[in-house]
């Protein structure tokens, strides 16, 4: 059994390389790796619905359940080293105990020595990394998962990233055609050059015929002229073909992300989705220069060859076999720079990751004294940046070195041979000068070939990243209820869990609230408040149970038109790099001046901005470093507050204020009888609620008013008595 896995395994193809885009899908990346290894094209939209995952990342059992939904049966193991060899690979391995990577392949080290191994394995972070035994085992940690497809496994297309883009190709189709037209006719003037060249020389220059030679300057000037209009034409075209494009590419993608629920920004970082946004603009560049000009190149190699076939066959095969030996060192020559500079990326990834931990956490390194240890930290990372750096440096020089000398040598190995050619009086001189210049255009050409194919490459990379995000599925409310809110909100049996797999963090909560009421949500940290929250407004959808609005189940509501009309005021307050006035009026534009001052009065931080220099018009920086906490606190409930809300949700709205402004608060917000939703820890807050929701480990302990819980909750009369003590 062992011959015949291993047998599988030497003479199946190499395990393809799939890059993971989001911080938690290690797993999912390596499962569509091993399923890719035996043609099943399933796509990552469809292995993480199978998945389910959540934020908190992805157990092996998840993988081996996701595993067998796509005909593959999956087995678990505690493995040691010798086991390894047993397995049929590509298998799934814990690497560092927090992630996973793929064991490709593992093979003598040396013939002679069969007890030395090294193993090849793929991390969806950086890429395909071969290591000897000993680093090997410092970072895997035993535990394996074997995939093997089922006698009903049926093998899955990949689907086509380009279609859209072909789409779009066909949309702009007179656009393209005419740049298509313009570059072909300054290919034939490059073509047509040598050309004259050759018959300057063959027909005016030597038989010394003076009577031509204005004929030919005029037709070599009015090549000239033909080139440069037709290149400002191209140019033109070019600059209205990439607004076209841009408009198209950048409008499709941001109305798409914005229509995406809460949940997919949960699972990436900010950092990955502004790349992949950027890498539109490489999309966009190879639709519009790339491909038409590869197209171009492939026709025009054809073109040259012909010419200098019909002048010298030999010649012409001599110049493609120096062009094959080019393409053959460019090829190499990018292969091991595109390694050092996926490892230079990764580290300079590193040294950036180290510089935001810096400038976020500043407060926290200057109370702590820790600035000479994190410089430390800093420095470690940016030594090895610099020493990969150095590196790549060093290899690069030599292969430019390589590549350049064969690029300058080639031409005069052509010239030295064709001059042979002609003292033989097989070709003319003309000929030769004509047939030297056209191969180097074939060099340029065949070289460019290249890089378009690399680029169409690295675009199909940058096309996943784009499209991973377009095949998420939008909110969708069309056809649902608008509905004006009253207040009244029910839960029924409402359980919520971050995937199908991982435990829930809420279960089985039940309640009602009516309008105008103060319903105050209690518990330890992780109990589940804020997730109830976004549930209640709509940002996460029950994984059992209904929502109801004034009687009607959320999956019936245009829940985007419902959050129109609930104030929210989260943990995690976030305000803009604008004016105070642009952010308090964020979700209204249309307010007034006195409208938001009202506003700022009741949030109690009107006096404050006031005698600021710049009063409503002060900018806030960044994240709001330059107002305190209870300012940014203050600041966002007036934003909460600006569109008069049906409901209010405060999550620690006011826990960095003091009491007299935190009473003043409460006192409007009594006054204004909307319904109020609180997550508070303030004794003061929790006390004059109508009810208050005791959640304990993910489920209601209990629910009342104050006196009603001091008589029945042990919990709460903890809870109270601690806060009492406080």
């Amino acid at each position: 059994m062992n011959d015949e896995r291993q047998n599988k395994q030497d003479h199946r193809w190499r395990v393809p390389f799939i890059e993971q885009m989001q911080q938690t899908e290690c797993g999912a990346c390596c499962l569509a790796m091993v399923m890719h290894y035996y043609k099943s094209s399933i796509s990552m939209y469809d292995l993480r619905e199978a998945l389910g995952s959540g934020r908190d990342g992805t157990s092996m059992y998840q993988l081996k359940k996701a595993a067998e939904q796509f005909q593959f049966t999956g087995k678990c193991y505690k493995s040691d080293l010798s086991f390894l060899e047993t397995l049929q690979l590509p298998a799934i391995i814990l690497w560092d105990e927090n992630h996973y990577v793929v064991l490709e392949r593992i093979k003598n080290k040396n013939k002679k020595n069969s007890n030395e191994k090294k193993y090849t394995i793929i991390d969806p972070a950086i890429g395909r990394k071969h290591l000897i035994e000993e680093s090997f085992m410092r970072h895997f940690h035993g535990y394996v998962l074997e995939l093997i497809p089922t006698v009903t496994f049926e093998r899955v297309k990949a689907a086509n990233v380009w279609a859209t883009m072909f789409r779009l190709i066909i949309q702009n189709k007179k656009m393209f055609m005419l740049v298509f037209l313009v570059t072909a006719v300054l290919q034939l003037c490059a073509i047509a050059m040598p050309i004259l060249i050759q018959q300057l020389i063959d027909k005016v220059i030597m038989p010394a015929n003076t009577t031509m030679m204005s004929v030919m300057a005029l037709g070599i000037i009015i090549m000239l002229v033909t080139s440069s209009i037709f290149t400002y034409i191209r140019g033109r075209i070019l600059i209205t073909m990439h607004n076209v494009l841009d408009s198209l590419l950048q409008t499709n993608f941001f109305q798409h992300l914005l229509k995406l629920p809460y949940s997919f920004f949960m699972l990436r970082s900010f950092g990955d989705l502004l790349f992949r946004a950027n890498s539109l603009n490489m999309i966009r560049e190879l639709i519009s220069g790339s491909i038409i000009r590869g197209l171009l190149d492939a026709l025009m190699l054809i073109v040259l060859f012909i010419y200098m076939s019909i002048q010298s066959t030999s010649l012409a095969l001599l110049v493609v076999a120096l062009s094959l030996i080019n393409i053959i060192a460019i090829v190499f020559t990018k292969k091991v720079i595109a390694e050092w500079n996926q490892r230079q990326i990764l580290a300079g990834t590193n040294v950036q990751s180290v510089q935001t931990e810096m400038l976020l956490g500043i407060f926290h390194i200057k109370t702590s004294g820790v600035e000479g240890s994190m410089f430390e930290k800093w420095q470690q990372h940016f030594m090895n940046l610099l020493d990969i750096y150095r590196s790549k440096e060093r290899i690069t020089n030599i292969l430019v070195t390589l590549t350049s000398l064969l690029q300058i040598t080639a031409p005069l190995i052509i010239l030295w041979v064709g001059a042979y050619r002609v003292f033989d009086g097989v070709i003319s001189l003309g000929i030769l000068i004509a047939i030297q210049s056209i191969a180097s255009q074939f060099f340029g050409v065949s070289g460019s070939l290249v890089g378009t194919v690399n680029s169409f490459i690295l675009t199909t990379s940058y096309l996943k990243r784009v499209q991973d995000v377009l095949d998420a599925s939008i909110e969708n409310y069309d056809g649902r209820k608008k509905i004006e809110l009253t207040g009244k909100i029910e839960l029924e049996n409402v359980s919520y869990a971050y995937s199908k797999f991982s435990d829930p963090i809420l279960s089985d909560i039940s309640m009602s609230i009516k309008p105008g009421q103060k319903v105050s949500i209690i518990g330890q940290s992780g109990a589940g408040k804020s997730t109830l929250v976004n549930l209640l407004i709509g940002l996460f959808e029950p994984t059992t149970g209904h929502i109801c609005y004034d009687d009607i189940y959320s999956n019936n509501l245009d829940m985007q038109h419902v959050r129109k009309q609930i104030g929210t005021v989260p943990q995690n307050i976030y305000l803009f790099n604008r004016s105070i006035l642009d952010n308090i009026r964020f979700s209204a534009a249309e307010a007034t001046i006195e409208d938001v001052m009202e506003a700022a009065k009741a949030a109690q931080i009107h006096d404050e901005i006031m005698q600021m220099p710049m009063k409503y018009h002060t900018m806030i920086s960044e994240m709001g470093m330059n107002l305190s906490g209870g300012q940014r606190q203050r600041i966002a409930l007036a934003k909460a507050l600006l569109t008069k809300p049906t409901v209010l949700l405060l999550d620690e709205a006011t826990s960095s204020l003091d009491h007299l402004n935190e009473e003043r608060i409460d006192r409007y917000l009594s006054d204004i009888a909307c319904t109020r939703i609180v997550i508070a820890h303030r004794l003061t807050t929790v006390m004059n609620s109508d009810v208050i929701l005791v959640l304990d480990q993910g489920r209601i302990s209990a629910i009342g008013t104050h006196e009603q819980l001091l008589k029945k909750s042990d919990y709460y009369r903890r809870y109270y008595c601690d806060l009492a003590v406080v």
